[in-house]
C-alpha cells in the first residue's frame, strides 16, 4: 500500500510521561512527514496512548474496480460497495461509502488520518453528470474547468451527538469516496484501498446519569395547564412517566439563556440531565390572530443559495432547535457559535456551529386558544386509550400527481406512492393520483378522510393555509379542485371544516411548501389538520419553509432522484420505520428520521440539507403509541 501524495502530512500523537512527584502527564502533538521515523516503538506508543485512556480504531475499506457509463453527453461511475451518491445541485455525481460508528456520549476524537493505495486513472469521454433540483440547473463553473481533484478530499468525517434509537450517543460518521474526478483532464482517479487510523477518548464517567424519574415533559404557559392535566394522568395510566412544567417555571427561575427560547432550551437540558427525559411536547402556538405567542419559536437563518428555491427565504421555523441540546462532546449547541444574536446563520460569510441530532423525541401542539388545547388533548387520550380497529386503520391514504414539467415527463407523485405502497405493504392503499384520466376532487380527499386511515400522506406543493399537486404529462393545472369544471384548486383549510373521522385519525406526512408556517394570522394548513375537532390528523408533519423534492435520475441508476434525496428520502423513510420495521412510538420514529437524514447527507456540507431537517416540523405527541395501546 502506497502512502498518500507527498504534500500530504499526517498527524502523529507522541506521548511524553514526565515522572515527577508522582504522575504529571505532558501530551504532545507532533506533525510528521511521511518520511520521518516513529519517535515512539508502536508497542511503547500504545501503551502510553492506554494509560491515558486514547484507544486506537483501524479500520480497513477494499473497493471492487469501479464501472463507467458512457450516455450521450455525460457519463456515471458506479461501485459496488457504494451505498450513497453524492447528489446536489451542480456537482459531480459520485459514489460514496458511509460508516457510522456510535461511541459512548461524550467521546472525544483525539485523532484521525487515513492511508490509501496507488490511485489508477481512469480516462472518460465525457463529464460526469451532475446534480440537480431544480428545472435549470447547469454543472459548477468552478468545478467542471478544474484541474484540481473533485472531491479535495477521499475521506471526510464529522462527529455529532444525538439519539440512537432513544440511546444517546456520539457518532463518529466517515464518509470514503474511492473515485475522485480531475474535471479538466476528463479523468478518474480510483483509490481500491484504505485504511482509516482512529484515535479516541471515551469519558471517564457518564456524562448522563441513568435518570428515569421522568419519560415525557410537557411544557406550556400557566393558563393552559388545567386543561392539560387529563393529559398528564392518562400518561402516566399508560406507564409514561410525566411531569407539567409552566413557562412561569422556566423563565422566572433563574435558568441560564439570553431570551426566552434560550432558557427553554436550557430547562429541557436540566430535565435530561436530573430526569432523564426522553420525550418532550411544547405547547402553544400564536395567541389567536395577535403577533404574539403563549410559547416562542426560534428561526433558521440558513440562506439557501440563489437559484435553488423558487424565492429566497431569509428565515423560517425551526423546532429542531429545542431538541438539539448537545454537540458531540456534550456540550450545549446553541446554534448561535459567534454570539452576534442571529440563531442558526449560514450564509456567504457566517456558518454557526450545529449539531442538529435530535437530543430529545419533541413536537409541538401549537395550540392557539383553550379550545384547541381541549381538543387536542381529548384526541390524544382517545386515540391511545382505544386500540384502532384494523378495519379502518390499516388504510393509507395517498394523494399526489405530476411535480415537474420535466423533459421526460414523469409523473414524481405517482412514483412515490407506488414507492409507499411497497414500504406500507400491511395497509390498503387509498390512492387519489392526479392523472390524465383522474382530475381528483376536494371532496375525494374530505371521502378517504372520513373513511379512516392509520396513515395520510400528501405530497406536491404547499403553501401555509393550501396545498396542491399537478397534472401530468408537462405538470399544468391544479388538483383538487372544488367542481369537475376544474374551479377553484386546492385543498385549502376551510375544506377540512367538514371532515368528521372522529376518532378514525392518520398520522399526516405532507410533502410541499410552508404547509407547517404557524407564525401566520391564522391556523396553518397541517395545524389546522391536528386541532380539527372530532376529525382531522392525530398527528401532522410537514414543513415549516419551502420544501424541496428532486427530479430526474442525475446517477443513472434506475431510481428517480425525487425518492432518493432531500423531501422525498425523508418522507419514505419515516414510513419505512413503521411499515418495515414496526417502530411504534411516533417521534422516536421522526426522530431516527432526522439522524438518519443527517448521517446519509449531512456530509455533502450543502445548506439544503441543513434546511431540510431544520423546518420538519412535527405537530403531535412525540410519546403517541402508533394505533393506540
Amino acid at each position: 500500500m502506497a502512502s498518500k501524495k507527498s504534500k500530504k502530512t499526517l498527524t502523529l500523537i507522541v506521548v511524553v510521561l514526565v515522572v515527577l512527584s508522582g504522575l504529571n502527564v505532558a501530551l504532545l502533538w507532533l506533525h510528521i512527514t511521511e518520511k520521518a521515523e516513529m519517535i515512539t516503538a508502536p508497542s511503547e506508543k500504545d501503551d502510553i496512548l492506554s494509560q491515558l485512556g486514547i484507544k486506537t480504531m483501524t479500520m480497513d475499506l477494499t473497493f471492487s474496480e469501479p464501472y463507467v457509463k458512457e450516455f450521450e453527453d455525460y457519463s456515471c461511475v458506479y461501485i459496488n460497495e457504494s451505498d450513497v451518491y453524492d447528489i446536489n445541485i451542480g456537482r459531480p455525481v459520485l459514489p460514496a461509502n458511509l460508516s457510522v460508528i456510535e461511541f459512548p456520549f461524550g467521546t472525544e476524537i483525539i485523532d484521525f488520518s487515513y492511508d490509501y493505495s496507488t490511485p489508477e486513472n481512469i480516462d472518460i469521454n465525457n463529464k460526469i453528470s451532475f446534480g440537480s433540483y431544480v428545472l435549470e440547473a447547469n454543472p459548477s463553473s468552478e468545478i467542471y474547468v478544474s484541474n484540481e481533484l473533485y472531491p479535495p478530499e477521499y475521506v471526510t468525517y464529522s462527529t455529532s451527538g444525538g439519539l440512537s434509537n432513544g440511546l444517546h450517543k456520539t457518532f463518529l460518521v466517515i464518509r470514503t469516496c474511492p473515485v475522485g474526478y480531475i474535471p479538466g483532464e476528463n479523468q478518474l482517479k480510483f483509490i481500491q484501498h484504505f485504511e482509516i487510523n482512529i484515535k479516541y477518548k471515551e469519558p471517564t464517567k457518564n456524562i448522563l446519569d441513568d435518570n428515569s424519574i421522568y419519560d415525557l415533559l410537557i411544557i406550556a404557559p400557566s393558563s393552559f395547564t388545567k386543561l392539560l392535566q387529563p393529559l398528564v394522568n392518562h400518561k402516566n395510566k399508560m406507564g409514561v412517566k410525566t411531569n407539567l412544567v409552566t413557562l412561569d417555571e422556566v423563565y422566572d427561575k433563574g435558568w441560564m439563556g439570553r431570551d426566552q427560547p434560550e432558557k427553554i432550551k436550557y430547562f429541557i437540558k436540566t430535565a435530561i440531565e436530573n430526569w432523564g427525559i426522553k420525550y418532550v411536547i411544547l405547547v402553544g402556538g400564536m395567541k389567536g390572530r395577535s403577533a404574539d405567542w403563549y410559547l416562542p419559536i426560534r428561526y433558521s437563518h440558513v440562506l439557501i443559495p440563489t437559484g435553488t428555491q423558487e424565492v429566497i427565504e431569509p428565515e423560517f421555523i425551526s423546532d429542531l432547535y429545542y431538541s438539539d441540546i448537545y454537540d458531540s462532546r456534550g456540550d450545549f449547541s446553541s446554534w448561535d457559535s459567534n454570539n452576534n444574536g442571529i440563531f442558526a446563520e449560514w450564509d456567504g460569510n457566517t456558518k454557526d456551529a450545529m449539531d442538529l441530532y435530535p437530543d430529545v423525541y419533541l413536537g409541538r401542539l401549537a395550540c392557539r386558544n383553550k379550545f384547541e388545547v381541549k381538543t387536542v388533548v381529548n384526541k390524544i387520550i382517545n386515540y391511545e386509550k382505544n386500540r384502532a380497529d384494523e378495519s379502518w386503520f390499516r388504510k393509507i391514504i395517498m394523494v399526489s400527481g405530476d411535480h415537474w414539467k420535466d423533459p421526460d415527463h414523469i409523473n414524481e407523485g405517482a412514483l412515490m406512492m407506488d414507492q409507499a405502497a411497497k414500504i406500507m405493504s400491511d395497509f390498503t392503499p387509498v390512492k387519489l393520483i392526479a392523472t390524465e384520466e383522474n382530475k381528483i376532487l376536494v371532496r375525494d380527499i374530505n371521502k378517504a378522510l372520513n373513511s379512516g386511515a392509520g396513515f395520510a400522506y400528501f405530497c406536491g406543493h404547499g403553501g401555509s393555509t393550501a396545498w396542491g399537486i399537478h397534472y401530468p404529462p408537462d405538470a399544468t393545472g391544479w388538483a383538487p379542485t372544488l367542481t369537475k369544471s376544474q374551479l377553484i384548486p386546492f385543498y385549502n383549510t376551510i375544506y377540512m371544516n367538514f371532515l368528521r373521522n372522529k376518532n378514525k385519525l392518520p398520522i399526516t406526512v405532507v410533502g410541499g411548501c410552508l404547509n407547517a408556517k404557524f407564525d401566520i394570522s391564522k391556523s396553518c394548513w397541517a395545524w389546522k389538520l391536528t386541532s380539527k375537532w372530532r376529525g382531522g390528523s392525530i398527528a401532522t408533519i410537514a414543513n415549516t419553509g419551502l420544501g424541496t423534492h428532486a427530479m430526474g435520475d442525475s446517477d443513472r441508476n434506475s431510481v428517480n432522484d425525487y425518492l432518493e434525496i432531500l423531501d422525498g428520502w425523508m418522507e419514505l423513510r419515516f414510513l419505512e420505520l413503521y411499515g418495515q420495521e414496526h417502530k411504534d412510538v411516533l417521534g422516536e420514529n421522526y426522530g431516527q428520521t432526522i439522524t438518519e437524514y443527517l448521517h446519509r447527507f449531512f456530509g455533502n456540507n450543502d445548506e439544503m440539507d441543513t434546511k431540510m431537517v431544520q423546518q420538519w416540523q412535527l405537530f403531535g405527541d412525540p410519546s403517541l403509541k402508533i394505533g393506540g395501546y
